[in-house]
């Protein structure tokens, strides 16, 4: 009689253990399936940010600016030469 009552404890406080389990678990899961929604969202908000940039910074410069560029900059550098 007492081992069937002891064994009876050991299965009440199994239960008990499987369903608080069950709880962290369940816990778990809707915390990754947060998570991975969140991944998603941000990847999405990142290319969309990415083409944005990229279009804004678009920016050419013809032969004649970059060549105008190179003697302004020649000529900075000559003066910085002759004051240093």
């Amino acid at each position: 009689m007492a081992t069937s009552k002891r064994l009876g404890d050991v299965l009440t406080a199994l239960r008990r253990e499987e369903s608080a389990l069950d709880a962290q678990l369940s816990k778990v899961r809707d915390a990754i399936a947060a998570l991975a929604d969140a991944g998603q969202r941000y990847k999405r908000r990142r290319r969309v940010r990415a083409a944005k940039t990229v279009a804004k910074n678009v920016r050419k410069m013809t032969a004649a600016q970059r060549k105008a560029v190179s003697e302004r900059m020649r000529k900075y550098w000559a003066e910085r030469r002759k004051t240093a």
